[in-house]
């Protein structure tokens, strides 16, 4: 509980506003951010080996970063495009694992979505329910996301992802995400990614 309190208290008020509200690249996911060189945080060693290959089109890859530096969250998931060899940040992920607990990463989901909504007055809001995750064909993976998007078409999102069974057998656990994402990534991530 200390670290998820510590997690709201960073995120939510390290920032200001309007500065946010006009430029993605203020807000910090353990010191990183959008349009940071990866390599300024970890070896290109480590970042081709975290990379993991989870949407079809692979114009942009995901490298999965786990360090004992991370104060906030259990991982951090960055993305950036496939061919480039500066591994320029276009999103980040917090990602905080809820293990067979559900229904807490939806309670904690829920107040960082209040404390967010008052810090971004000036976003669009999409509250998207539960929806099946499109990663997993059967439709029994569910994601619940509230995006906060910008007149830049940038935006922030907290999501809890409830994996089915069959994905949990897999290793995957349901897990809170807080993410940051360029307009151009998040399009590729809502129209080619899957496809």
């Amino acid at each position: 509980m200390k670290k998820l309190s510590a997690y709201l208290f960073l995120i939510l008020f390290s920032f200001s506003a309007p500065s946010f509200a006009d430029d993605i690249s203020d807000f910090q996911i353990e010191g990183m951010s959008i349009g940071d060189s990866l390599l300024n945080y970890f070896t290109e060693e480590e970042i081709k080996s975290s990379i993991k290959n989870y949407h079809k089109d692979s114009t942009f890859k995901t490298a999965d970063m786990y360090s004992s530096k991370f104060n906030i969250y259990d991982g951090v998931q960055a993305m950036f495009r496939n061919d480039d060899k500066k591994y320029i940040i276009h999103g980040l992920i917090g990602v905080n694992f809820y293990e067979n607990n559900i229904e807490e990463c939806y309670a904690k989901k829920n107040e960082i979505f209040l404390e967010m909504k008052k810090l971004f007055e000036n976003a669009v809001i999409d509250d998207r329910e539960s929806y099946e995750h499109p990663a997993d064909i059967t439709g029994k993976s569910k994601a619940t996301t509230v995006y906060f998007e910008f007149g830049s078409k940038d935006y922030a999102q907290v999501k809890c992802f409830d994996w089915s069974k069959d994905f949990e057998d897999k290793g995957n656990l349901d897990n809170l995400r807080i993410g940051i994402f360029t307009g151009e990534l998040g399009y590729w991530l809502e129209n080619v990614a899957y496809n």
